[in-house]
């Protein structure tokens, strides 16, 4: 798996977590983009909303305009009954709808994919991915153009798979969970996992990990989601 290495952070208090995740996956990759610039994004929630990257930007701005078209889901209401509204306006969180659709017009192969087991709720990580699911049940459907999505009325593995590391050849956007039960991204490539909210790279593995009953723990204090995004 290539190398992330990008030295941009998120702007304080902003949800562009994603955005820069996804800006630092595709700059681990040498082009960049497989398909020629200028690369013109639509946002899916209002087409009308478009954003051109001209390949020139340098790495904050690329993510700023990245961010305007994958920062398109509202989570709102107390942690325990979330409430989640796709919109156009600044400062939302990133949905994988979103992120893949950005991640497909620069030529790359997505996959998103949900925890396998998740139905059965028998550890947190598989229970978060099912209430997720069942509170964006259209977010599936918002993936399969852009995406091959192994979970419920996907296009590929109903039930789910298994989480395994990145291939030599594939750099994974991970959907973790904060202490507060808000959403964070992180990008993993073959030198650890970059976190958006400081720009870090953890590589020492023992200290992020997936254990036996498929929950992440990090020195971050996040916990894995179940859902995650495979670029190749």
């Amino acid at each position: 798996m290539p190398d992330i290495n990008f030295p941009e952070a998120q702007p304080p208090l902003s949800y562009a977590c994603g955005a820069y995740a996804l800006t630092a996956a595709l700059k681990a990759y040498v082009p960049v983009t497989t398909t020629p610039y200028p690369i013109k994004l639509k946002h899916l929630q209002m087409p009308t909303t478009e954003i051109t990257i001209n390949g020139t930007e340098n790495n904050k701005d690329l993510a700023d305009k990245i961010y305007q078209i994958t920062g398109d889901l509202e989570i709102s209401g107390p942690p325990t009954a979330l409430v989640f509204s796709y919109k156009l306006a600044p400062n939302l969180s990133n949905s994988p709808s979103a992120l893949a659709y950005v991640a497909k017009q620069y030529g790359r192969t997505v996959t998103v994919n949900v925890i396998k087991g998740f139905k059965s709720r028998s550890n947190m990580c598989q229970a978060v991915a099912d209430d997720l699911l069942k509170k964006l049940p259209g977010e599936v459907l918002r993936c399969v153009p852009n995406a091959t999505v192994n979970a419920p009325g996907g296009t590929g593995v109903s039930d789910g798979m298994p989480y395994t590391a990145p291939a030599n050849d594939e750099v994974q956007l991970l959907c973790v969970m904060n202490s507060d039960h808000s959403m964070h991204w992180l990008a993993r490539g073959a030198n650890g996992f970059y976190d958006p909210g400081d720009a870090s790279i953890a590589s020492v593995w023992p200290a992020i990990a997936v254990n036996a009953d498929s929950a992440m723990t990090m020195t971050g204090g996040y916990t894995f989601t179940g859902i995650w995004m495979v670029l190749k």
